[in-house]
Formats: structure tokens, sequence, C-alpha cells
């Protein structure tokens, strides 16, 4: 799970989740801040709904060409945003496939690329070619033992998809419950919400972090 870059004020404000992540990926939005910590990831439930939940109402959602995935925080509004990068033909980019920036809707809702810390801590990705066509396989730098799989959905469409409990479901988003009430902001859950593509449904998974120390 990602851990959380030094506060630049107390007002501004964490994947990987990851991811973010995911269990994933959300915590992909974190970067650790001393190079042991590693925080335990722990499944307290699994909730399928007809409609998919809201974590924040008062946290508008990114709707972006290409969508894949986004993470949120309690901290702030500020979003992290995946999506995917095309070729002319519609196939996803051999060389980049994911392009990755911040939409700042704490500020004026301008997009903002990520910070090299960032990119190479936190919610940068790290992606593969798979053995199938036009399927990539996805690390998130933060939480590098779960993988993900980037798939072709169609001409110019994409989309991401986890595995949890030997399912495949597709990512939508995540959402990290963040503790400032200590020294430095430190990541206490994560919920992940997903789509299954057996049942139609949105399922969120809600999952307990610990461990690890964190700045952002």
């Amino acid at each position: 799970m990602p851990a959380l870059l030094r506060k630049t004020s107390r007002g501004r404000s964490l994947t990987s989740l990851l991811c973010a992540v995911c269990l994933t990926l959300a915590t992909s939005l974190l970067t650790v801040s001393a190079a042991s910590a590693k925080p335990t990831l722990s499944i307290l439930s699994t909730q399928s709904t007809q409609q998919l939940p809201t974590a924040n109402p008062a946290f508008k959602h990114p709707k972006e060409p290409g969508q894949l995935f986004f993470l949120q925080r309690t901290l702030n509004a500020n979003t992290v945003v995946y999506t995917a990068r095309f070729d002319a033909e519609g196939n996803l980019d051999a060389k980049q496939p994911i392009a990755i920036y911040w939409r700042r809707f704490a500020d004026q809702g301008q997009t903002m690329p990520l910070r090299w810390y960032e990119r190479m801590f936190g919610f940068g990705v790290r992606v593969s070619s798979g053995a199938v066509s036009n399927r990539h396989s996805l690390t998130f730098n933060a939480l590098k033992r779960h993988q993900l799989e980037l798939r072709q959905t169609g001409p110019f469409s994409a989309a991401l998809f986890t595995r949890q409990n030997n399912r495949d479901y597709q990512l939508i988003y995540a959402y990290l419950d963040v503790d400032e009430s200590g020294l430095f902001p430190k990541v206490t859950g994560l919920r992940l919400y997903t789509s299954d593509p057996q049942t139609g449904l949105y399922v969120t998974h809600t999952i307990a972090v610990s461990g690890g120390a964190y700045k952002e």
C-alpha cells in the first residue's frame, strides 16, 4: 500500500493502493516514508450492490476520456486519475498504455502531472506485455506484490482488472481512509469499488490497513 508524502500545509492535504490500490490499488497513491515500511492489508468484508456506492458525496468523480480507475482520500477532493492511451488504430499504446495525473478538485479542477516522487514511489505503474494480445500485466510502484491486468475491451476501449478470491473484478475507484491525529497522516483503511463481470453487480471490498509509517 502506498504511503503519504510530506504535507506542505495543514489545509492541503494520501494507491497502491492502489492502487490503490487494490487490495490493491488504492494504496497506490501513497509514498513510503521509510524504505522498510510495508503495510499489511486485510479484507474485512465484500458487499454487492445494484448501484455504484459513493464513498464521499462531497467529492466529485472524474469522467475522463479513456478513464480506467481513480483514487480519492479523506484528506481532500484531489484525485489521481488513470486513463488508457491508444494508437491511431484504437489499440492500447504498446510503449505507454496508461497515463496518470492529478485532477485537482480541491483547487480549480485543473489537471496536474504527478511529481517525480509520486510517480516513482506511489502512483506510478510498471507495465509488461502479457501472453495474450492487447493484455498487459500491471503493478503499482507502491504495491508491487499485487498484479493487475489491463485488457483491451474494444477499439479505443480498455479496462483494469484485479483478482480477488479467485474472481476477476473490474476496478472503478478506490477510497483511502487517512488518520491525521498523529505526527504524520496514516492510512487505516481502503475501500475498493469494482464491478463483477459475471453478475453485473457492483462489489465493494473493505480492507483494513495496518503497519508502516507514512508522510504526505
